[in-house]
């Protein structure tokens, strides 16, 4: 285990990287469209929609790249076009320029995510105390990436997109220095894993009914999530409380993130992750109800901290559940991870924007994400019962 997490920080930095500037751009795209490009809700919701339906496929094209060719060089091609896009960003972010670089970063940042956790995936197999460790090194880029908003952002993102440049540039400078060797080292895993007698997890294939399901949910998960991501950030402008409570929230949620990480790398095992994933879509059920009963600022941090422990223990569970009943094409596999969790990431915002549209009412928003959570938590037990039965046996 030791030996293994030795080999894999230059992946762990490289996920602090690139999250850092993700976690930068997205808090602030609806605020950004919304506040000063003076658009609506449903049309910064439909630019989101196609900025995350981009990060769908660039999940797909990241994991095909990753499993036919180098990961040094799908990563360093990635990285390169990353630092173009913040630099054309820089320079130009209208309301016709913005929308495509945000198109354009969403498509580059979804191989790159992809990449990470197909590699991570290749020397995880059996260990998912390794989803758990990357998941704190990313959430780590989420803190100082939340943190930088209110420091940087004052109604110009030049700032923004100079953080982005740097962050792609070092992320790059570090791939061309270490990825030969971590190559070696995720190749050497994969091999070992492949040619270890079939009595282990791996063997047994997941059915693609289960898989199916179990993807569904990310879908239906992230719908409900990305309202955080978008329109909550109306929600608390209208509720009189400014953008930096916002910022606040997000900050407090990756310092929560990596306080329950921690603490899940030292009990996490394959034996409990579908109770665990069960456990965290049904606290993230319970913080959207929490907010259909009363507003202010006590009340969105209870809610976040729901959501952020629902998080911590669903999202890295999933890949981790996935990668532990199959073995071979893991970028295939983490690929349609990153992909279905995109698609509802674009849903998301659009559909939040039409109920609020529909209904002027951002609480009874709350109140259906609760209900698709608590379906989904249903769902889930169906997907993952096969499994249970056959580990029972």
């Amino acid at each position: 285990m030791l030996k293994t997490i030795r080999r894999m920080w230059p992946l762990l930095v490289l996920g602090f990287l690139v999250n850092t500037a993700y976690s930068v751009m997205w808090p602030l795209t609806t605020i950004y469209l919304h506040g000063n490009l003076h658009l609506d809700l449903v049309q910064s919701g439909l630019i989101l929609a196609a900025y995350s339906g981009c990060n769908v496929l660039g999940g797909y094209l990241g994991g095909v790249l990753s499993d036919r060719y180098s990961a040094k060089t799908v990563g360093l091609g990635m990285l390169a076009a990353l630092v173009i896009d913040a630099g054309f960003g820089f320079i130009w972010n209208g309301i016709i320029a913005y929308p495509i670089v945000l198109i354009v970063f969403g498509l580059l940042t979804g191989g790159m995510l992809t990449l990470i956790t197909a590699l991570t995936a290749q020397l995880s197999h059996n260990d998912s105390k390794l989803f758990n460790l990357l998941y704190i090194f990313i959430n780590v880029g989420l803190v100082v990436g939340t943190a930088s908003i209110g420091v940087l952002f004052h109604h110009s993102l030049r700032p923004i997109f100079t953080l982005l440049i740097v962050c792609y540039l070092g992320a790059f400078a570090l791939w061309r220095w270490k990825a030969a060797e971590f190559e070696a080292s995720g190749t050497d895993e994969a091999v070992t894993t492949t040619t270890q007698p079939s009595t282990t997890t791996n063997s047994k294939k997941l059915p693609v009914a289960s898989l199916i399901i179990i993807l569904l949910t990310l879908v239906f998960m992230w719908i409900t999530y990305a309202q955080w991501m978008s329109n909550v950030s109306v929600y608390i402008q209208n509720e009189g409380l400014g953008i930096k409570l916002y910022s606040y929230l997000w900050v407090y949620n990756g310092i929560l993130l990596i306080i329950v990480q921690a603490l899940m790398t030292k009990a996490s095992h394959v034996r409990i992750i579908p109770w665990q994933i069960l456990f965290g879509l049904l606290a993230i059920a319970f913080s959207f109800l929490l907010m259909t009963t009363t507003s202010g600022i006590v009340v969105l941090f209870m809610a976040m901290t729901l959501l952020t422990v629902g998080e911590a223990v669903y999202v890295p569970g999933v890949p981790a559940l996935i990668n532990a009943y199959t073995v071979g094409n893991e970028g295939k596999y983490q690929g349609l991870v990153n992909s279905f969790s995109s698609v509802g990431k674009a849903l998301g915002p659009v559909l939040g924007g039409v109920v609020i549209g529909q209904f002027t009412s951002f609480k009874f928003l709350f109140f259906l994400c609760a209900i698709v959570d608590f379906i989904v938590a249903a769902g889930f037990v169906m997907g993952v019962a096969p499994l249970l039965r056959r580990r029972a046996k």
